[in-house]
């Protein structure tokens, strides 16, 4: 027996002779990727095409649970077929990766479909992620996927960006435990699950304007302190398989082609040993979007060269470097290097001794009533509410009006890259026979023909035209989900009338009148607004950016002329992004907002407005007053930003700082959120009044539940240092722990933070831990900090590159 083949063997052995034996062709077959629709015509493999295309192997298929959009024994047949052609009909029988977007699920016909992920980061319990990812990692390994590529772990601070609801928000501390739990659970405990791709390496969301794919403005400092810190602890405490290369440019250069940030950050300085993929048609983009490259060969050969592993979803440059191999421009060893990780990869989920899935196993391995419950609770604990003056809950017997454009849609509270979002696609491909290109990606025949294409335009022909029978009514393929309207449920609760008042866009007014008859015979009004998510004729998404933060539409319009009529007004606000509602903050009764809770989201709006749950979610990010505010995350560089201005210390009548025509401060904070009862944070404790630069933070204190509901909070350790020579964050979020309490309960929460999770570059660009004051504060947001106080750290300055921590320990008793 060949030692690759031997499941006994070290995997390190394994690949070093599975390499050993490969051509250079049969190398760089494992660095390309392709559509599965290259080889999956009218639902049924071409066995032609897979021969005629793929004869020296295949390293994976992209955008692959679009097979399953129908049914999920159909994908699983599908990949045991592709399987069974590379592993008995090639020479080497290496098996093929199949890879699939499975950020809130897997997005197929049969998988559970859970909350955005900014609905996961609000609700501040990083377990939650990682059972949620679990779910998720099986379900598409039972079809037959061994690759997701998610999650997406940048940190998002521009909330004008479309892509903000992929994210974890604006927080480099609970991005890196949310990363964390999330890749733990889809990957398994042994390798059982999806081999994750955390993207998108790196400062993708830190964009100009806050547009999609446009230059960053980074320093070295930041990069690694606030953009690497949640891929490096993905790496070295979640073993993460892989990371997705950002689009964009940093200072002149390309992620793709930055050696800088993709060999000396990724590699030297962060130790990564995994897989560094291209985004989809990233490669390409270096040719026809960016220029630099003079051809699509030449983009592979710069990607290559600087540290790129593989190239999605099409591998036509990637396929052209034996080319520069033979020519003397490229060493093999480079080919080799990339190889290498991406076979140990395949050895390490088991593929080669696991190739084939249990197709008579599949439909009891997809969703269930646990699984529902799962998403269910996560969107649960994820609403926030932002204010309250007494209207909510709704008394019983109230009569309500509901209005707006979320009121009655099932597809709005879900989010994009979801089976409801592929399935608006397919239709949309379907309808007009084309969505033009999608990010810039050609289809690689159509490029080679010199035809313009999007990269999903041959999903028609692929699936046939028995599947789009079966996917043209959105609403049943929802309600078979689960889901419900918010109008449904409020009419189950309350006497209810309804008008829609206009849509998520439009500029037409003409359903006010119904809006304002139906308003004025109520006690209280629902105004469900907000935007939509996914690909087609939405406010946000992929390539989705917003220039204003204001309520789309005529919405703001229609707010204000509710209001007029005098009737207690609660807004619910629904969307991939936050809302600018400075308006409704200041005349509305009461704000929820929601974002994209999935197909539960009528049952959990409405039993919140009802009485029968608590509000427990928590700011993932930070909302200004209006889009001039942005950049306004909460962790700003002491003196820039709004809580102490670099004129704080000199006002005067000339120099009085701040903005002429709007206040400093945020409308709500990161971390807030209200309830229905209340809690008090007291009794701090400081173990030490001087902590070795090389020892741990201990903060203890007391939450209490002071009211009558049962409730929970989240309790939020901030710290700043004062002593650096380089300026340092006002304030930065060190630990937090979301506590569950009956009334009159309280609990002592005790956190430990190692101060190597705090270090920083000082001036000479040592990452370490220097001698100075640090400052602790700890309450419910990073605005409502009551308990403070201070310790110095002492000794010499400690080098901890490589070697910081990431997570603080906390228990509760």
């Amino acid at each position: 027996m060949e030692r690759y083949k031997d499941p006994g063997a070290p995997i390190e052995e394994r690949v070093e002779d599975l390499l050993g034996r490969m051509t250079l062709e049969e190398k760089v077959a494992q660095l390309c990727g392709d559509l599965p629709y290259s080889v999956v015509h009218g639902g049924k493999v071409s066995h032609e095409a897979l021969e005629e295309k793929f004869p020296n192997g295949h390293g994976r298929f992209t955008q692959y649970s679009l097979v399953g959009l129908v049914d999920p024994v159909q994908i699983a047949e599908i990949s045991n077929e592709i399987q069974r052609y590379f592993v008995e009909e090639t020479r080497l029988g290496i098996p093929v990766a199949l890879q699939s977007e499975d950020l809130c699920g897997y997005p197929g016909a049969g998988g559970t479909l859970f909350p955005s992920m900014t609905n996961v980061a609000a609700t501040w319990e990083p377990e939650l992620a990682k059972e949620m990812a679990g779910v998720i990692g099986q379900e598409a390994r039972a079809v037959g996927i061994s690759s997701s590529m998610s999650p997406v772990i940048d940190v998002s601070r521009d909330p004008r960006w479309g892509r903000t609801y992929e994210t974890f928000g604006e927080d480099p501390y609970l991005v890196t435990q949310m990363g964390v739990n999330y890749i733990q659970g889809m990957q398994g405990e042994h390798k059982e699950g999806t081999a994750c791709i955390a993207k998108h390496f790196l400062g993708y969301s830190e964009t100009q304007g806050g547009m999609n794919c446009t230059a960053a403005r980074i320093n070295d400092r930041e990069l690694y302190e606030v953009f690497a810190t949640p891929f490096e602890a993905a790496a070295k405490l979640a073993d993460v398989s892989g990371v997705m290369a950002n689009y964009g440019e940093i200072d002149g250069l390309n992620v793709l082609v930055n050696p800088k940030i993709s060999k000396d950050l990724l590699r030297d300085t962060m130790g990564f040993k995994g897989m560094l993929t291209s985004d989809g048609g990233g490669v390409m983009r270096l040719w026809n979007f960016y220029h630099v490259a003079g051809s699509h060969a030449e983009a592979a050969y710069l990607a290559k060269k600087a540290g790129c592993d593989t190239e999605i979803p099409v591998g036509a440059g990637f396929r052209q470097l034996p080319e520069y191999v033979r020519a003397g421009k490229l060493d093999e060893e480079c080919i080799d290097e990339s190889v290498r990780r991406i076979l140990t990869i395949k050895f390490a989920y088991g593929l080669f001794e696991h190739p084939y899935v249990d197709v008579d196993g599949v439909r009891a391995a997809m969703t269930n009533d646990a699984k529902q419950a799962l998403s269910h609770g996560i969107a649960e604990k994820s609403i926030v509410m932002l204010k309250n003056d007494g209207v909510l809950p709704i008394a019983s017997g109230a009569k309500v009006a509901l209005i707006g454009p979320h009121a009655d849609s099932l597809r709005y509270p879900v989010s994009g890259y979801t089976y409801p979002a592929y399935i608006e696609m397919a239709e949309a491909l379907n309808t007009t026979g084309s969505a033009g290109t999608f990010g810039g990606i050609g289809d690689e025949q159509a490029a080679k023909e010199k035809q313009p294409a999007g990269v999903f335009d041959s999903i028609p022909a692929a699936l046939g035209a028995d599947a789009f029978a079966k996917l043209s009514n959105m609403s049943a393929v929802l309600r078979s989900m689960g889901a419900t309207t918010l109008r449904e449920e409020l009419a189950r609760r309350f006497d209810l009338a309804y008008a829609e008042g206009c849509k998520i866009t439009d500029a037409d007014t003409s359903g006010f009148a119904e809006a304002l008859d139906t308003a004025e015979g109520a006690d209280v009004v629902v105004l469900a607004l907000g935007g939509n998510c996914g690909w087609f004729n939405v406010t946000g998404g992929e390539g989705k950016d917003r220039a204003s933060l204001e309520l789309p539409g005529v919405q703001e319009q229609l707010l204000e002329a509710v209001v007029a009529t005098g009737k207690p007004v609660v807004v619910v606000l629904y969307g991939p992004g936050v809302f600018s509602t400075s308006w409704a903050a200041e005349h509305a009764a009461a704000i929820l907002e929601a974002w994209m809770p999935g197909q539960h989201a009528g049952d959990v709006v409405a039993r919140i407005l009802a009485g029968e749950l608590n509000p427990s979610g928590k700011m993932p990010v930070t909302v200004p007053r209006c889009t001039g505010q942005v950049p306004i995350y909460y962790n700003h560089k002491t003196g820039s930003g709004y809580t102490d201005g670099a004129d704080a210390g000199t006002s005067a009548m000339i120099f009085s700082g701040g903005y002429t025509d709007c206040p400093g401060d945020p409308l709500f904070p990161f971390g807030f959120g209200l309830s229905y009862t209340s809690f008090e944070v007291r009794d701090l404790s400081v173990e030490q009044s001087e902590i070795p630069t090389n020892g741990a933070l201990r903060v203890g204190c007391t939450v209490a539940n002071t009211g009558s509901r049962a409730g929970a909070e989240v309790v939020q350790l901030y710290t700043r240092f004062d002593g650096a020579h380089v300026t340092r964050p006002n304030k930065q979020l060190a630990a937090f722990k979301r506590v569950e309490l009956e009334p009159g309960e309280e609990r002592r929460v005790q956190f430990e933070t190692e101060l190597s999770q705090l270090a920083y570059y000082n001036e000479d660009m040592v990452f370490g831990v220097e001698p100075g004051t640090l400052r602790i504060m700890v309450g419910t947001s990073a605005h409502d900090l009551p308990l403070g106080g201070s310790v110095a750290i002492v000794g010499e300055p400690v080098d901890v590159m490589g070697a910081r921590s990431y997570c603080a320990r906390v228990t509760v008793s």
